[in-house]
């Protein structure tokens, strides 16, 4: 990644310039500093050079200039880029891309599957290794599982909990009643503390907890025991997307 090829000065034009934000999925978290063109193609440590990327999308981005300005940057996952094309499927999403930049759609898609293999094997590599290590893809263990020789194991009084919150929501209680309820009963987090709508919101789009893992933008059938049903899981989504957040949106059947 070679971050410490940057002067402190471009570093800070560069956060400046981007409102402290990932340049591809705007996550305000974890930010590092990727060449537009790497070093070992001569790219220089200038700040024309330099773009803002989180951890998670640093891991994933393409060496490739071409690539990363006109493919990865462009769209923070292949559903948004299916959804911008109003295609049915990543094929058709990608000969309109072609189309669009006036590239061959068959160079266009060798192009990024020679750039995929590695970075995708190392996200799924690193995913494996911390479910692994902490039973999850690289988050703390939630709400409703703990971690039991080598597996994440459901702790029944904490999965009710979890069962209670989906059925609340769908039965049309906003967060905040949600976090109402659950302090007033004197139900502590997995902390020990108060709840807050983000822990809620944070159960409401967790895909672990109908049976799938998500790290960037690869989604795992994962080992775990599920705790709510797919459909449940599904329905929340399309629920909070309604009353104007961001669900999820994963697809999943």
């Amino acid at each position: 990644m070679r971050e410490n090829d940057f002067h402190s000065l471009v570093k800070k034009l560069a956060l400046q310039r981007t409102d402290h934000r990932c340049e591809r999925c705007w996550s305000e978290r974890d930010l590092e500093f990727h060449h537009i063109t790497p070093v070992k193609l001569g790219g220089k440590s200038t700040l024309d050079n330099c773009i803002v990327l989180c951890h998670n999308c640093h891991n994933i981005a393409p060496q490739d200039p071409f690539l990363l300005i006109n493919y990865f940057l462009k769209f923070a996952s292949i559903k948004e880029m299916i959804k911008h094309y109003n295609a049915k499927n990543e094929e058709e999403a990608t000969r309109s891309l072609s189309k669009e930049l006036g590239f061959d759609y068959n160079a266009l898609k060798k192009r990024i599957e020679v750039n995929k293999p590695s970075h995708v094997y190392a996200v799924k590599k690193g995913m494996r290794e911390s479910v692994k290590k902490k039973g999850h893809a690289g988050f703390n263990i939630p709400f409703g599982y703990d971690y039991i020789n080598g597996e994440l194991r459901i702790i029944l009084d904490e999965a009710k909990i979890v069962k209670d919150i989906y059925s609340w929501y769908l039965s049309g209680r906003s967060m905040g009643e949600i976090v109402k309820m659950l302090n007033m009963a004197k139900i502590p987090t997995k902390k020990g503390g108060v709840w807050a709508k983000k822990t809620i919101s944070t159960i409401l789009k967790n895909p672990l907890y109908c049976g799938y893992l998500k790290w960037n933008d690869i989604i795992s059938k994962g080992q775990q025991r599920s705790i709510v049903e797919l459909n449940s899981f599904n329905e929340v989504q399309k629920i909070i997307e309604k009353q104007g957040g961001k669900p999820a949106n994963l697809d999943l059947d």
